[in-house]
Formats: structure tokens, C-alpha cells, sequence
């Protein structure tokens, strides 16, 4: 409940300041914080023999690849269709194919799972931001025609000629952290010692940080521009989404730190880089297209609590 609590009064005080003050304007250092807090003090522990685990874990491995980009995309595709709200499908589709996330080996960690599988899959599945970005790219011209026209004539703040780079989120939260792990664990012992036994606070200050500061954006200014029933049916459809995630993750994963490492990858998206790309298309898919990313925030990190309790040996 403290984590939930906190993402509100981030998530409320980001919209009253950008309200006040017009937003700021985004600025790609939010990702740099993610992986010098967030990402970081789950490295120290983990060395490039580690590596060598893959061989070992290749159906686990590939129970992540089959669930995310295959179950989840179509469960996304056919919610969204559902919702008959570009916006909507958009938002959910981008989800499905970003799972994990920031705070992912936060709760790997928490949850007694295997944290050098974790890293892996969380490597790997940020390996394929490429051909995410480049399909998530196509979306709006497989979607022509399925959806009702979207009046974009009110849309203001957006970020349309900002160019989405898919190298840059993998060189700073996976290259940069790993680098910085590595001096950190050579030099600063001090510093390994501190973040390990205050990691926990570390993490929820940075969530609230970045949550704040995503929320506090001109673009997301746009929430205000919604109706009731598109607040309702984003959250319908959000719930419905992270559904059949929770379900899969319970059902096709096992309690051991193995399949607890799965678990997380397929429980989880990446919110906050999906927010980051929001600013950058919101003008083409509607303002319904920030919706459910931020209702995620809410399912997301409440439900954390109560799945990090999943098995004997969870701490509470």
C-alpha cells in the first residue's frame, strides 16, 4: 500500500504543478536516473560469467519470448479491439510489448527469485527494443480502418518532431549501469555497502521521482482533455489486459527462483518507458493513448505487494 500511495501523491502533485505551470518538456535524462537507481544496485551482484546460466535456462528463457510477444501482443490486439478506441489499443499493444520494466529486479529481488536469470531476460527483452519500436511504428497503418476516425484538432504539447532513437534506452539502462556496477564494485566498495542496505528506499524515491517528473510533462496534460467514458473504458480495458498477464504469469510459472524470475518478466510491463514513448506519438493516436499507461501505474504497483507474496519463502 506505501508503494501505491506513493505513485498517487506523485502522480497528483505532477499534474496540479504541470497544470499551474504549463509542463515541462521531456527530457531523456529520466531514463539515465532509472538505470543509475534502479537498475544499478541489482548489478553488483552479478558478474559477465553469469552469462553462462543461459544454456541452462533456455525453456525458461523461451517461455518469456512466447508469452510476451505472442499471448500478451494478442491479447492486447484483441482488447483493444474490443475498446474500439485507437488510443486505447495503442497504449495496450505498446504494453505487451514492453514487459518488465525499471523497478523489475527491485521485485526479483524482494520476491527470492534467481536474480542473475532476471537480469538476463531483462537484457533481453530490452535487446529487443529495435523491432519493438519498429513495429509499434507500423501500428497505426495496421490499425486503419478497425478504429473510428481520431479529431486530433485539440491536441496541444505533443512532442510530433521528436525522433524515437531504440539503441538509446538499451545503452542506458542496460550498458551505462552495468559499467557503472563494475567501477563501483572495483573502487566504492562504500557505495555497494550503502545501497545495499538501503536499496529498498533508494528505489521508492526514484519511482516517485520519475513518476512526478513523467506526470509534471506538458503531454500529460492531455489527461485533462478525456471524457468519463474514456476514462472507463481505458480502465476496463487495462484491467482486462493485466489480467490475462497475472494469469499467465501464475499459470505457466512454478515458485522456485527460476520461475519466479519468469513471473516478473510476464506479470510486469515497462511503464514508465512506454510513458517516454507516449510523448513521443500521442499526436497520432489520440489523447485516450495515455489512459491506460497511467491506470498501469496504479494496477501495476498495487498489485506488486500482494504477488511478491506469491510462495513460502516471499518475504511479506
Amino acid at each position: 500500500m506505501k508503494q501505491i500511495a506513493l505513485v498517487v501523491i506523485a502522480i497528483i502533485l505532477g499534474l496540479t504543478l504541470g497544470h499551474f505551470t504549463g509542463g515541462f518538456e521531456f527530457s531523456s535524462a529520466v531514463c539515465l536516473v532509472a538505470g543509475i537507481f534502479l537498475v544499478t544496485p541489482s548489478l553488483f551482484k552479478f558478474n559477465l560469467s553469469d552469462l553462462s546460466i543461459i544454456k541452462n535456462h533456455l525453456p525458461s528463457i523461451f517461455k518469456n519470448l512466447w508469452i510476451n510477444y505472442v499471448l500478451m501482443v494478442a491479447a492486447a490486439l484483441i482488447i483493444g479491439y474490443a475498446s474500439q478506441d485507437l488510443g486505447i489499443a495503442a497504449a495496450l499493444f505498446l504494453l505487451a510489448l514492453l514487459p518488465g520494466g525499471g523497478m523489475v529486479m527491485m521485485w526479483i529481488k524482494q520476491s527470492g527469485a534467481n536474480v542473475k536469470l532476471g537480469f538476463i531476460i531483462f537484457m533481453l527483452n530490452l535487446a529487443l527494443l529495435l523491432p519493438v519500436t519498429l513495429i509499434f511504428g507500423q501500428f497505426h497503418g495496421f490499425a486503419d480502418g478497425w478504429f473510428p476516425h481520431v479529431d486530433l484538432s485539440h491536441v496541444q504539447g505533443v512532442a510530433s518532431d521528436k525522433e524515437i532513437k531504440p539503441f538509446a534506452p538499451f545503452m542506458i539502462l542496460i550498458v551505462i549501469p552495468f559499467l557503472l556496477s563494475r567501477v563501483a564494485l572495483k573502487f566504492l566498495p562504500g557505495v555497494v555497502t550503502f545501497t545495499g542496505k538501503h536499496q529498498k528506499l533508494i528505489s521508492q524515491a526514484t519511482m516517485f521521482g520519475i513518476v512526478f517528473y513523467l506526470f509534471s510533462l506538458s503531454t500529460s496534460q492531455l489527461l485533462f482533455q478525456v471524457s468519463a467514458a474514456d476514462l472507463i473504458r481505458a480502465t476496463v480495458a487495462t484491467v482486462a489486459f493485466y489480467g490475462v498477464a497475472f494469469t499467465a504469469a501464475i499459470l505457466f510459472t512454478d515458485d522456485t527462483p527460476t520461475g519466479k524470475a519468469v513471473f516478473w518478466h510476464i506479470a510486469t510491463r515497462y511503464i514508465t518507458l512506454a510513458l517516454i514513448l507516449a510523448v513521443f506519438t500521442v499526436d497520432t493516436f489520440g489523447a485516450t493513448f495515455i489512459l491506460p499507461i497511467m491506470i498501469a501505474y496504479f494496477i501495476q504497483i498495487g498489485s506488486a505487494g500482494l504477488l511478491a507474496k506469491r510462495g513460502n519463502n516471499t518475504p511479506a
